[in-house]
C-alpha cells in the first residue's frame, strides 16, 4: 500500500450545513481558532496538518459524534 496517495479529509463542512452552524459560533462555542475550523473545513494542508487531539474531542463532543463522522481517509485525486 502506498500511504502517500491518501489523505485525511475532514467532513467538518458537511456537518456545519446540515446543522446550519456558522464557523464563527462553532468557534465561539468550542473555544477554538476560527482559522483552524476554516483549514478543516476546507481540507488545507491536511497531509502537513496535526490537528490536536482536545480539537477532536471538542468538535466530537458538540456534535454528539464519533471521529469516524468526522473524517474519513480518501486517496488523492
Amino acid at each position: 500500500m502506498e500511504f502517500h496517495e491518501y489523505t485525511l479529509y475532514c467532513k467538518l463542512d458537511k456537518i456545519l450545513k446540515e446543522r446550519n452552524i456558522s464557523v464563527l459560533k462553532l468557534s465561539k462555542e468550542i473555544g477554538h481558532r476560527r482559522t483552524t475550523i476554516m483549514e478543516l473545513i476546507h481540507n488545507t494542508n491536511m497531509d502537513k496538518k496535526k490537528i490536536s487531539a482536545e480539537l477532536i474531542m471538542k468538535l466530537c463532543l458538540y456534535f454528539e459524534v464519533s471521529p469516524n463522522d468526522l473524517f474519513e481517509v480518501r486517496r488523492k485525486i
